[in-house]
């Protein structure tokens, strides 16, 4: 599976007080979009250690990572009042966009 054009990913919270609020994929600071290895690169650092960060420039990218299996996509959502932050794997996410 390949995209070509993605205009968004999102998933909706299952659990706690995130359930039924919709996160959605947003850039970082620098403009990139931020996924974490599913399997760290060295067995003592966890996946959301700096070492196991991959940075894209778009959502096309990001989606064709996440179709692999391999990567988790940072993704935030607002639960009451506060931004809060989730890692979501392939299966848990809607990706709005052009399939090839």
């Amino acid at each position: 599976m390949s995209y070509t054009s993605v205009q968004k990913i999102t998933a909706t919270g299952t659990r706690g007080a995130a359930k039924g609020v919709v996160f959605t994929a947003t850039p970082d600071k620098q403009g990139r979009y931020v996924l974490n290895k599913k399997k760290p690169s060295d067995s003592e650092d966890p996946t959301n250690k700096a070492v196991n960060k991959v940075y894209v420039k778009s959502l096309t990218e990001a989606a064709n990572l996440l179709a692999t299996d391999d990567y988790l996509i940072n993704m935030t959502g607002r639960v009451s009042s506060e931004t809060r932050r989730g890692l979501r794997e392939f299966k848990q996410v809607v990706i709005h966009g052009i399939v090839e």
